[in-house]
């Protein structure tokens, strides 16, 4: 199973349910993009992925299975959360954050 390529990420700051997501391409050379500018390295060891955002501790670490990432984040600062990735191609069955609401990026920053 492959973990590189382009990715949907959904992330839920504090898990309370309210998702946002962001595009994600993962590099064969360990390193990722998404459509936030958010940019870092990755590793995938015995079924486990975890990727971190260059100059931040931010940290999501998840279980791999398949086409999809299930698992927890941090920024190491106060902030907890929960996320999925489904792999380009897979159906998305998540709601979008509601609009308006201000609420921290992948990255852990509010915008």
């Amino acid at each position: 199973m492959a973990v590189t390529g382009d990715w949907k990420l959904y992330y839920d700051w504090n898990c309370d349910g309210s998702y946002a997501s962001t595009t994600m391409t993962v590099k064969a050379d360990g390193t990722w993009t998404n459509g936030e500018g958010g940019a870092g390295l990755w590793v995938q060891v015995a079924g486990m992925f975890m990727f971190q955002f260059n100059n931040t501790k931010t940290t999501y670490c998840g279980d791999f299975a398949s086409k999809s990432v299930t698992g927890i984040s941090t920024t190491f600062t106060g902030l907890k959360g929960c996320f999925y990735m489904l792999q380009s191609g897979v159906p998305a069955l998540a709601a979008e954050a509601a609009k308006g609401k201000e609420k921290a990026n992948a990255a852990g920053v509010v915008k």
